[in-house]
């Protein structure tokens, strides 16, 4: 693995990106710019933004996401997508969610939507994708692809992060 780049941001690169973030997250709350902001460089196309050394949310090829680490603590609020079971396993190893898995969707969302995956015994969060149908569509489906998966726990950005001690 090659070296993460982590450097503090100043306070009005915080504020630039907090703005960003607001505006392509929904959030339970305002985020506070006089915090200590970091941004690790994991990669090329793969950026990190902390808030108090947490993972708040993660850039993959210029689209932002929330980290799962700030769905799990509450930071950052998307539309569930509940799964049972049988997809977890499937859904950790980075599968797309096909409709058959899905148990009941808490949330309204749109096509192209970001949405969280989560289980269904524990409602912990799997994975962050986006949205292939809308929430409509879903009702009727029986079989076929509902949300891609962009990040999952176990996955490469997910170790990356592990191993520079991010989470």
């Amino acid at each position: 693995m090659s070296r993460a780049h982590k450097h503090v941001l100043s306070k009005s690169e915080a504020r630039d990106v907090a703005l960003a973030i607001e505006r392509a997250l929904k959030l339970n709350k305002p985020l506070d710019v006089r915090a200590r902001w970091e941004v690790v460089k994991l990669d090329k196309k793969e950026v990190v933004y902390l808030v108090e050394g947490k993972p708040l949310a993660i850039e993959i090829s210029g689209m932002l996401i929330p980290s799962i680490k700030a769905l799990m603590d509450g930071v950052a609020e998307l539309p569930r997508v509940v799964v049972d079971a049988g997809a977890v396993k499937h859904v950790v190893n980075g599968a797309d969610v096909m409709a058959p898995g899905i148990v009941r969707v808490e949330g309204d969302f749109t096509r192209g939507d970001l949405v969280v995956v989560v289980d269904e015994r524990y409602g912990r969060p799997l994975c962050v994708g986006v949205a292939l149908v809308n929430k409509s569509e879903l009702v009727s489906m029986t079989k076929g692809k509902v949300v891609e998966n962009l990040h999952h726990v176990g996955d490469k950005l997910w170790n990356k992060m592990k191993e520079t001690g991010l989470i």
